[in-house]
């Protein structure tokens, strides 16, 4: 039975993804009411996170953010299900990506580089849209679903222009394998790390927060670049992203977290210019540095 309501499912939205965004944007705002006004979906969540991170603002202007940001997030789904069925065309219409030069530069000298990107913008379509502009292999690391009818369709869509996919356990032994080839490696590195034992601490809008280690251990480990790109939303369903230089090749640093800290410095200083387009509902601060430091 459940198997039969996953397939029913997929075809729904494969079939919603064939209507044009004007359309999706109109349920968007069902959504909204949905996840806002009726279910309050991680509305907890979001509160606690804003009133952590903007302790300044008063109770209005954290409420009018939340708001914000449940109309973008009802948005931010579906665009996603567009994704199902976006054209190349459309793509390229509705994202901008400058300093183009960066990616080639890489390109020419056949280098490899991490690419690290946060949870704001539509950063599912950003990576599908890529390899339509970046002549390097690009290939992602993404967390599998438990759900594998959805983790097909999502593989399926995200591969559709050319993007490889890697379970994130498996990236180590990618690298290893294709040191002598030349990729870029996108991580979504804003993610709170399952294991906090295994995390780097830094600081993160004026909290000790828990950070994926991977990114700056695969950088230092195999002497890969970081490329931040960066990705603001211009208006809703366009987006402009602008590629920069985060940690150069040979960079030398013997102090851990380094790496780690300019990345969540950066991400924050982008986070600020835009508020609403990051992903608030996400459990980003469950693990308290003062507890888990009193228990070691």
């Amino acid at each position: 039975m459940k198997k039969i309501g996953n397939k029913i499912l997929i075809q729904l939205l494969l079939l919603l993804a064939r209507f044009p965004m004007s359309f999706l944007y109109i349920i968007s705002k069902f959504l909204y009411f949905i996840l806002y006004k009726v279910i309050k979906y991680r509305l907890k969540v979001v509160k606690s996170n804003l009133k952590r991170c903007y302790p300044n603002l008063s109770e209005q202007e954290l409420i009018e953010i939340e708001k914000k940001y449940y109309v973008y997030l009802s948005e931010l789904i579906v665009e996603s299900v567009k994704g199902f069925k976006i054209s190349a065309k459309e793509m390229n219409q509705r994202i901008n990506t400058k300093n183009l030069y960066i990616y080639d530069e890489i390109f020419d000298k056949k280098e490899s580089a991490i690419v690290a990107m946060g949870h704001n913008g539509n950063w599912e379509w950003i990576c599908r849209h890529a390899p339509l502009i970046i002549k390097t292999p690009i290939y992602v690391a993404y967390k599998p679903l438990s759900n594998p009818y959805f983790e097909k369709l999502m593989n399926k869509a995200r591969q559709e222009f050319g993007i490889n996919t890697i379970p994130m356990a498996s990236v180590g032994r990618f690298i290893l394998e294709n040191k002598n080839q030349n990729f870029l490696l996108i991580l979504t590195a804003d993610q709170s790390p399952s294991n906090f034992e295994n995390s780097i601490w830094v600081d993160f809008f004026n909290t000790k927060t828990s950070f994926l280690p991977g990114l700056e251990k695969l950088s230092l480990k195999y002497n890969l670049p970081i490329i931040f790109h960066e990705v603001k939303q211009a208006k809703k369903g366009y987006y402009e992203c602008l590629p920069q230089i985060l940690i150069q090749k040979d960079s030398k640093t013997n102090k851990e977290g380094e790496i780690t800290q300019q990345y969540a410095t950066f991400l924050e200083q982008k986070i600020n210019e835009q508020i609403h387009t990051w992903v608030w509902s996400h459990k980003r601060w469950k693990h308290e540095y003062n507890k888990i430091n009193a228990l070691t």
